[in-house]
């Protein structure tokens, strides 16, 4: 027996003023905004779709559709299970998470939903699956199928550049914050807040992003900041490092020595003679 990704329900549909009953599903739900845009309300938040966007909702998962009177809005909506029967197809989704790995995470029950916006892959696939299974028959099965991987792998895509772009922002955040305040004690937890994201996790994006770890990048700009100013200006040694927010001038001259070979004056002796 192979399990494979079936479709259960599909259907375009112009929705006017309307608000669903709250209800859930053991089918994985693809809710697309072909045009304008609607509200869905799910695990008691709402979250607000436009034109280009879809939203992949895991299997019993509550939620219900929300249009304004005011903004009418045509959507596609595909609800799919995984089936198993003795009809074998061209690939089992086992078979696909280990060709695809990633692909496994877009059915993690932990991450109920998650919204995207689409390049257009996405809405290109669903139309194809879609008209394929209004006419389904031995005769176009195979395309079914593959339309079906497609679907999946653009989704996959789609929402691991997401990922990276939201990544990214979240670095920039943070390495804005460190060098506008690396003169001031910079805990690992005030960036977890700004960014809104858990320590460790933001830790893995600066090993990832960066090859070093936030103390030791904040260590990084601190150094930085005191190359420069021991070379370009007369600030008196042993108040650099209030300048960089480093504790104590004697902990400075420490890690100063252990980065560079030479003590915070031998640096500035050095420098400025060349």
């Amino acid at each position: 027996m192979q399990q494979f990704p079936k479709a259960v329900a599909y259907y375009y549909k112009r929705w006017h003023e309307f608000e669903m009953e709250l209800h859930h599903h053991p089918a994985m739900e693809i809710m697309y905004v072909i045009d304008g845009k609607c509200q869905i309300e799910i695990d008691d938040r709402i979250v607000d779709m436009r034109k280009g966007q879809y939203i992949f909702i895991q299997g019993h998962v509550k939620h219900r559709l929300i249009i304004d009177t005011d903004y009418p809005c045509r959507m596609l909506n595909v609800e799919f299970i995984f089936h198993s029967n003795d009809r074998s197809h061209y690939m089992s989704i086992d078979q696909l998470f280990q060709t695809h790995p990633s692909l496994k995470t877009l059915f993690d029950q932990n991450e109920r939903y998650f919204l995207l916006k689409d390049d257009e892959a996405v809405y290109f696939t669903l139309r194809h699956l879609v008209l394929e299974l209004d006419h389904q028959s031995a005769n176009n099965q195979l395309l079914i199928d593959n339309l079906m991987v497609q679907l999946l792998l653009w989704i996959d895509r789609n929402r691991r550049e997401h990922n990276e772009q939201t990544d990214n922002q979240h670095l920039k955040k943070a390495l804005t914050y460190i060098h506008e305040h690396y003169d001031t004690e910079i805990k690992v937890d005030n960036l977890a807040r700004i960014t809104h994201l858990h320590p460790s996790y933001l830790h893995k994006i600066f090993r990832l992003s960066l090859g070093m770890t936030i103390n030791q990048y904040i260590t990084k700009v601190r150094l930085d900041k005191a190359k420069m100013l021991l070379v370009n200006t007369e600030i008196p040694v042993t108040e650099i490092s209030n300048y960089v927010g480093v504790n104590t001038s004697q902990y400075f001259s420490n890690l100063f020595k252990k980065e560079t070979g030479l003590s915070p004056s031998s640096y500035r002796e050095h420098f400025r003679e060349i």
